[in-house]
């Protein structure tokens, strides 16, 4: 199965996402965005690809126990207005980008560790926290400006989850395998 392990914004920042969708499917260059819907938006602390049933079950059984050993508070944390991802001129995504604390950090490397404990290899780039609004086509057109002022929005995380994620002609499909509260 494929999966990964997210945190899903709260309600407050969910609002916020979905007002910042709504004025970006207002731009002209709109169309040239496969946009994700808003029961697909997260921020995703650990992608782990392809695992099997046993690996996944090992993953949540050491993430459960590390949680409740290691006492991670909540997630509080601040978003970006959208930008371009991973650089406005090659953008693959539009997304919003959130600030690194030192509870998402220590999230990510837990989750980082307890990968590699299951046999996964090591993620190649440091880790990236962002939610993504919409996937840049080929065709995307370059010199784009977003409409947005820098600005911060929060976001609060009270529990992990993990995903499996069913890649589809139509979309991805997720369901939830496990929710871990924080």
């Amino acid at each position: 199965m494929r999966a990964f392990l997210a945190l899903v914004p709260d309600a407050a920042a969910l609002e916020v996402l979905r007002a910042y969708q709504q004025q970006l499917v207002q731009t002209p260059w709109a169309h040239q965005v496969k946009w994700v819907s808003a029961n697909h938006w997260h921020l995703t602390v650990r992608f782990l690809g392809e695992i099997t049933n046993a690996q996944r079950l090992q993953f949540a059984r050491m993430l459960s126990a590390a949680l409740r050993e290691q006492s991670v508070p909540p997630i509080h944390a601040q978003f970006s207005q959208p930008q371009f991802f991973p650089s406005p001129r090659q953008p693959r995504v539009i997304a919003c980008l959130v600030q690194a604390t030192p509870a998402l950090q220590q999230l990510a490397a837990l989750a980082e560790r307890l990968a590699q404990r299951i046999g996964l290899p090591p993620e190649r780039k440091p880790f990236n926290g962002h939610i993504t609004l919409g996937r840049t086509r080929e065709a995307f057109p370059g010199a784009v400006k977003l409409p947005f002022e820098e600005s911060y929005a929060p976001f609060v995380a009270n529990s992990v989850v993990l995903f499996k994620s069913e890649l589809t002609p139509s979309g991805p499909i997720y369901t939830t395998l496990d929710v871990f509260p924080l």
